[in-house]
């Protein structure tokens, strides 16, 4: 078997992806659960930081998407956050979800090139300026009619833009 060779100007090690992957994933659940309403139980924490874990480790078992459904469970049945944790965790699930993907077409010996990150920052970028918009739309609706019905609907919208505009691995 050959091996094909290349130079890297800046070399990004797989460890720092995934790292970054975790402390993403990490926040993502700390936003969600660290709102208005009770304290998860310990064995919850727990599950929680395995299920962190895992999904640095085997990235491309798509552990990230299950971090967030967590994430939007704990929405569900919360009061509704305001609107600043919202905009948070919109930008910490696409972020999560990227690194995710990322993450997920490295190996451990795998160094990617900063400018590849880079660029697909950039992309993350743009669609989170839209994606930011909508979600201030969305809060101002369920301010105006408090109700399961738009809280159901903003998240369908969400996971349906989720499914349009993130990329494939």
């Amino acid at each position: 078997m050959s091996e094909v060779g290349l130079e890297l100007v800046r070399p990004v090690p797989a460890w720092a992806v995934r790292g970054s992957l975790a402390a993403l994933a990490a926040s993502l659940l700390a936003v969600a659960f660290g709102g208005t309403g009770p304290r998860p139980h310990a064995v919850l924490v727990v599950a929680l930081a395995a299920l962190v874990v895992a999904t640095t480790v085997l990235p491309g078992l798509g552990l990230a998407a299950l971090v967030v459904l967590v994430a939007g469970t704990r929405l569900l049945v919360g009061d509704p956050p305001a609107l600043g944790v919202v905009l948070a965790l919109v930008l910490l699930v696409h972020l999560t979800l990227w690194a995710g993907a990322v993450a997920a077409r490295t190996s451990w010996r795998t160094r990617v090139e900063l400018a590849v990150l880079v660029r697909g920052l950039r992309e993350v970028a743009l669609v989170q300026v839209g994606a930011q918009v909508l979600a201030v739309v969305a809060m101002l609706l369920v301010g105006v009619a408090q109700g399961d019905l738009w809280r159901a609907a903003a998240l369908v919208a969400a996971i349906t833009l989720a499914a349009v505009l993130l990329p494939r691995p």
